[in-house]
């Protein structure tokens, strides 16, 4: 009769495997098997030709099968088919003995198609005598860190190509307007240039001369700013404004094209003290683009009014014509990218971006752009803005008092010779300030064709004004003025920027670094006469 032993064996449970070698091998066993199957992480046992001899549950949950069904697989049966040959060759390195293990990340293909990313170490075990035994794996799921370095990766890459079109837009830019100056500073030149008035065909031929170089520069910018308003890259700097002061300097901008249009601008002077948080450039471009519109559609004879209420915590500034109007059908699709509503069958001059552009600034400065319009009785657009605060009586501007810009006069008033460095690589652009220059005799300009040599004069004899294109050919405009202000002799020169780049980012940095203006090219010729007279006074431009 066979004894007891002296204690009871305890029965095996689910997460043991029965072995034949009997109780002492199943006891030896239970602490692999219990991590075998309660592991958080992927396990699984490989022959050495690769097959799949057991798995634990957290890699069937890995790979989205159940651990019978994968038994008797291959590895590669349910690897990416990218991933197989390369598996291949680290399972042949350990077999040969050129390395016991290896760990690599490779891709697996669940049933529906979806593919996990997974990082996996592979050792060899040896039996006792040191025969290769067999393949044991760690699978880890590393999908989620996979995505997230993709989409840091797709970012990075973004961002280069965001920075490489905002580079190239800014070249692009440089190189059109250069000429463009030529053309539109000549052209100002010949109509204003008293001492050789034009005949009337001589001005219509100037007229026309601005009128197209005035159009492509409008199309120029307004590309650029699209572009970087799609890139993200538009900067904003958003203050209390005077309402009034803005539509002053809208009007301004607009009068000359609805003269010639024949068409009448009228305003409605806001409430004293009404101030909307608002970006001033962008507004005013906002207000300018709607103004034009509003005159471009319009009938001979017809009417713009511009008003601007407060109501509540917002500013509502509306632009109302009398021109032709539009159908329910137009205005679904106005402010659609080069949509421009059949005017492209008229003589109208446009590109059907610069709604677009109004839009998504006026957006940019968190308001919004309404539109109201019946075919043959006009348009009213109304945009909404965030109200600011309101300044005291003696702070506000008269807005119904205050003369529109022009060209200065001849007569300023000074007697005294002033002079000008001009820093300018480019010939042409040299030639357009000496003849703007004539219409100032009391300035004396000097010419410095290189960085090094604008800052060799002006250490020679300050000037009292200098005139700095942003890019030389052997330095920045920004290097040449940091320079300067190193020298105790020349660094309270007033300093103003004259560049064909018009990237804000580039106008921020001048403006933080000290210049006083900053002048973009095409040229603005009243805008410089008038700069060279604030100077000759010493105010402030």
């Amino acid at each position: 009769m066979t004894s007891l032993p002296p204690g009871p064996t305890p029965a095996p449970s689910d997460d043991q495997l029965i072995a034949p070698s009997g109780a002492t091998a199943e006891r030896r066993d239970a602490p692999y098997r219990l991590i075998f199957n309660r592991a958080g992480i992927g396990m699984a046992r490989l022959n050495l030709a690769g097959g799949i001899v057991e798995v634990n549950q957290r890699f069937a949950d890995i790979v989205g099968r159940q651990p019978s069904q994968l038994i008797g697989l291959h590895a590669d049966d349910i690897t990416h088919p990218q991933d197989v040959v390369p598996s291949r060759a680290h399972l042949e390195n350990v077999l040969a003995g050129r390395q016991e293990g290896f760990q690599t990340e490779k891709r697996y293909v669940r049933p529906d198609g979806q593919v996990v990313w997974a990082a996996v170490n592979v050792v060899l075990l040896h039996e006792d005598d040191g025969r290769p035994r067999e393949l044991v794996a760690v699978i880890e799921d590393v999908s989620e860190r996979q995505r997230m370095q993709e989409a840091m990766s797709s970012a990075r890459a973004a961002e280069r190509a965001s920075k490489a079109k905002t580079e190239f837009l800014s070249r692009m830019s440089h190189e059109l307007r250069t000429p463009l100056n030529a053309m539109l500073g000549f052209a100002q030149l010949l109509r204003v240039d008293p001492r050789h008035p034009l005949h009337d065909e001589q001005r219509t031929k100037v007229a026309h001369i601005e009128r197209a170089g005035a159009h492509l520069l409008a199309m120029l910018t307004d590309v650029l700013d699209l572009s970087r308003i799609e890139a993200g890259s538009l900067p904003m700097s958003i203050e209390p404004l005077a309402v009034g002061d803005v539509i002053e300097a809208a009007l301004a901008m607009t009068s000359t094209q609805a003269t010639d249009a024949g068409v009448q601008l009228l305003a409605t002077p806001p409430e004293a003290g009404l101030r909307v948080r608002a970006d001033q450039l962008r507004l005013r471009q906002v207000l300018v683009n709607l103004l034009s519109n509003a005159v471009k559609y319009n009938r001979r004879a017809g009417q713009v009014l511009v008003e601007a209420i407060g109501v509540n915590n917002e500013v509502v500034i509306s632009v109302n014509d009398t021109g032709r109007g539009m159908d329910a059908q137009q205005i679904a699709h106005l402010f659609e990218p080069f949509n421009r509503l059949g005017a492209e069958r008229t003589s109208i001059e446009g590109t059907g971006i610069g709604l677009v552009i109004v839009k998504r600034l006026v957006e940019l400065m968190q308001g919004r752009i309404e539109v109201s319009s019946q075919p043959e009785q006009g348009t009213r657009f109304r945009v909404w803005l965030p109200r600011a605060e309101r300044q005291t009586d003696a702070e506000d501007s008269d807005f119904s008092q205050r003369a529109r810009t022009n060209f200065g006069g001849l007569d300023t008033g000074v007697d005294a010779t002033l002079t000008l460095l001009y820093a300018e690589d480019n010939a042409i652009n040299v030639e357009l300030l000496r003849q703007v220059m004539r219409m100032r005799p009391q300035w004396h300009l000097e010419v410095a064709r290189d960085g090094h040599s604008a800052i060799a004069m002006a250490r020679a004899e300050p000037p009292d004004l200098l005139l700095l294109d942003m890019h030389l050919g052997d330095m920045s405009g920004l290097d040449v003025s940091d320079a300067l202000m190193m020298d105790v002799h020349t660094a309270m020169i007033p300093r103003v920027a004259l560049s064909a780049d018009v990237m804000p980012d580039q106008i921020t940095e001048a403006r933080q670094r000290g210049f006083i203006e900053y002048l973009t090219k095409p040229l603005d010729v009243s805008r410089l006469l008038h700069l060279l007279d604030c100077c000759a006074r010493g105010e402030a431009p």
